[in-house]
């Protein structure tokens, strides 16, 4: 019994730990030309930068609050926690910004970009196809589970 369980346990220990660490693609339109970092890709989500370069406004958009990948994102791009983030918007919606629209999924998330040129959003890597463009690509741990 003894030997089993420190079996098992060996090979938990080196099983792949993808649960652990995801990347997550940020995408936009197919036709639209753009490279991002992760400081102007803060600068949008945070609605600091409104206008993509040819004049057009940017619509960001999030997956749901309660999502892990939105977490991840807001990690790894944000630097902030979730409850940061709510106090940001709390702040700024008295100044009459509106934090980016929320999505339920990656695939309505592909699906919105795909159809409008000014959108940006982000999705699970794996989820990617060709009617979108991956801007840039984001190595994010997991969130902490509760």
């Amino acid at each position: 019994m003894r030997r089993t369980a420190f079996a098992l346990a060996f090979a938990l220990a080196l099983a792949p730990r993808a649960a652990e660490a995801e990347e997550i693609a940020v995408i936009v339109h197919r036709e639209r030309a753009v490279s991002l970092d992760a400081d102007e890709l803060a600068q949008i989500y945070l609605k600091q930068r409104r206008y993509w370069k040819d004049g057009a406004r940017i619509v960001p958009l999030n997956h749901a609050a309660s999502s892990p990948l939105r977490e991840a994102f807001t990690r790894a791009v944000l630097a902030l926690t979730p409850a940061q983030l709510s106090r940001y918007w709390s702040r700024q919606y008295f100044e009459g910004v509106q934090p980016p629209a929320t999505l339920a999924s990656d695939e309505a998330v592909l699906r919105f970009v795909a159809s409008e040129k000014r959108a940006i959003g982000y999705v699970h890597a794996s989820a990617v196809n060709a009617s979108v463009r991956v801007v840039l690509r984001l190595q994010s741990e997991a969130p902490a589970q509760r």
